[in-house]
């Protein structure tokens, strides 16, 4: 079968901004306006594909559980490099659920290199979570005010318009949606 159903579900939300840069050198931020923070946040939190494996890998998987706070621990590797090579900054990816895109590692663990502290709250508590910990400096795609998303892979670029939003699922997988597919009456997509 070639045809598929994407869909959107009420239980789960994705981190967005909507493109809308400022016009001017020095223009007053408007709350409606994208911050360079924001658009910061996102872009680094788009991962490129992921090679966790062990001989050239991007980062780590891992298993671990969260408790609805900035803990993550009981952490085991499951692939890529030794818990040993987390540091401060590194990107945390929940590909179980419960943690929320844009995460990092704020402290270092220590031996015996089981926990450590993420930069923000858990969605949930869960245990035996799959959870992936990319390297600093692996994360190097563009989101940038002249409207132009990276697509990881070497897959090309996409070219973002006013109004248009850029969300990133719990992979750091880029997704675009139009500005016409939000403000349509039935669209599927929520935007809060």
């Amino acid at each position: 079968m070639a045809i598929h159903t994407l869909g959107t579900l009420a239980t789960n939300s994705l981190r967005a901004v909507t493109f809308n840069p400022p016009q001017g050198v020095g223009q007053s931020a408007a709350s409606s306006l994208l911050s360079p923070a924001d658009l910061a946040q996102i872009s680094q939190t788009i991962a490129a594909d992921r090679n966790f494996a062990a001989s050239n890998p991007i980062g780590i998987l891992c298993t671990g559980s969260t408790h609805s706070n900035t803990t993550l621990d009981t952490l085991v590797s499951t692939a890529g490099g030794p818990l040993a090579s987390i540091h401060s900054g590194d990107v945390i990816i929940g590909l179980g659920g419960g943690i929320p895109p844009g995460t990092f590692v704020v402290t270092k663990p220590s031996s015996p290199f089981t926990s450590l502290t993420m930069s923000q709250a858990a969605t949930a508590s869960l245990t035996g979570v799959r959870i992936g910990i990319i390297y600093r400096g692996r994360i190097n795609n563009e989101f940038n005010f002249n409207g132009q998303l990276e697509i990881p892979g070497g897959r090309g670029y996409l070219t973002v318009k006013n109004g248009d939003v850029v969300a990133i699922d719990n992979t750091g997988w880029p997704i675009l949606i139009s500005a016409a597919a939000i403000a349509y009456p039935g669209t599927s997509w929520s935007l809060v």
